[in-house]
């Protein structure tokens, strides 16, 4: 007579015992790493934003013209320091120009600054600078290095704004200059007037655009 065995299966239970103090402690530990960390990445911030800042106002101080103080009104510069920016004081002018990694990027002509004058949120006039602050012609245009806007007809022109506004200004208006409704100055580098045989006038178009700062030199 044959006997089966029955093989029985034992397991091994590991009791681990923990310390509550110690768990207490290391979280505590973690929290003051996290905290650390995130403190040195806020300083990196800060220090990164401060020397930003400093840049800026290296720049705009080489603009006499453009009133101090000043703040950033738009700003479109990426992590390579590539982009523009725009600043506004309380005389509601308004400075721009550009960076290229994070330097003052020079345009053609020598251009490197527009400076934008305003009134009642009607553009005055612009000047364009060079690098140094000094006033630069557009060398592809007349030579001017400013540009005076006169709206000889402003009830017109308000008919023709409101046109472009409800369009949101993609709208192709018919040329108008001839209605004389935007009469145009220039100026010289030495910002002595430029003669002309007669009176220059610019589309309302052309000075709504002019007016939404949307030409770069």
């Amino acid at each position: 007579m044959k006997l089966n065995k029955q093989t029985e299966k034992t397991s091994t239970v590991f009791i681990i015992r923990t310390n509550p103090e110690k768990i207490k402690q290391h979280y505590l530990l973690m929290n003051k790493i996290k905290l650390f960390l995130l403190y040195i990445t806020f300083l990196q911030s800060v220090f990164v934003l401060a020397q930003s800042n400093a840049n800026y106002q290296t720049l705009t101080n080489r603009i006499k013209q453009f009133s101090k103080p000043a703040k950033i009104l738009y700003k479109n510069i990426d992590a390579k320091g590539n982009g523009s920016i725009e600043f506004t004081n309380a005389k509601k002018q308004i400075l721009r120009f550009r960076l290229n990694n994070k330097k003052l990027e020079i345009m053609h002509g020598g251009i490197a600054y527009q400076l934008f004058y305003y009134k009642n949120n009607y553009l005055q006039r612009i000047e364009t600078f060079d690098s140094n602050g000094k006033l630069a012609p557009e060398r592809e245009s007349k030579n001017e290095a400013a540009v005076n806007f006169i709206i000889d007809k402003p009830d017109l022109y308000l008919r023709k704004k409101k046109l472009i506004d409800a369009a949101e200004g993609n709208i192709d208006l018919k040329d108008d200059s001839n209605e004389k409704i935007i009469r145009v100055e220039i100026f010289d580098e030495n910002n002595l007037p430029i003669r002309e045989f007669q009176p220059t006038y610019i589309s309302s178009k052309t000075y709504y655009n002019y007016n939404d700062r949307m030409y770069w030199p």
